[in-house]
């Protein structure tokens, strides 16, 4: 079991689904999020209190754009959205890690907020994945993500000498995707 975790665009979900072809779990943290913002759920209602009903579809399910535009835009808006769904999210992230351990099988943690959570130390090796900006901007774009809010992405998850620190291990995927995979299954082995 491991975490993935690194900026949009730094090439973190493509060694995920690597190990999901292998028989592993992926748990992709951006999905796992995106349950929780359920119609009418305390979450919803708190976020909606924090930003307004714009962030609401018809049916009051949420406007992910609207709320992207929002939370991009502004560091205070971003830390307000995170004061609300980190904890939320944390509690639901360790359940599917029960799961997994209950089910025997192995587990990748696509959690692109890992050290945003506070590095909650779950229990499993953390795999930084990183890349240079203009590079995930470039991937983002191929993606067919706006370039502004693909730069707002790209610009949103800091990445920096504390974090590659705390990580058991740093990825360079702006690498070749062979090289970032044989660096990943070395580490595997080893672990």
């Amino acid at each position: 079991m491991i975490v993935l975790t690194g900026p949009s665009g730094s090439g973190k979900s493509t060694l995920a689904k690597r190990l999901a072809n292998m028989g592993w779990i992926h748990l992709d943290g951006d999905q796992l999020a995106k349950s929780l913002y359920k119609p009418g759920s305390g979450l919803m209602r708190s976020l909606v209190k924090e930003f307004g009903k714009r962030i609401l579809r018809p049916q009051g399910f949420l406007d992910a754009q609207a709320l992207g535009e929002i939370v991009f835009s502004s560091p205070a808006h971003l830390k307000a959205l995170n004061r609300r769904v980190h904890p939320a999210f944390l509690r639901a992230l360790r359940q599917e890690i029960r799961r997994a351990r209950l089910a025997g099988r192995p587990l990748v943690a696509d959690v692109p907020v890992y050290f945003e959570l506070g590095a909650p130390g779950l229990g499993m090796p953390v795999v930084l994945v990183t890349a240079p900006l203009r590079l995930r901007l470039a991937r983002l774009k191929a993606l067919g993500i706006p370039a502004k809010r693909a730069a707002q992405r790209a610009r949103a998850l800091r990445f920096g000498a504390a974090e590659r620190r705390q990580a058991d291990l740093v990825i360079d995927g702006s690498q070749a995707p062979a090289r970032a995979w044989s660096d990943l299954r070395r580490f595997l082995r080893a672990a």
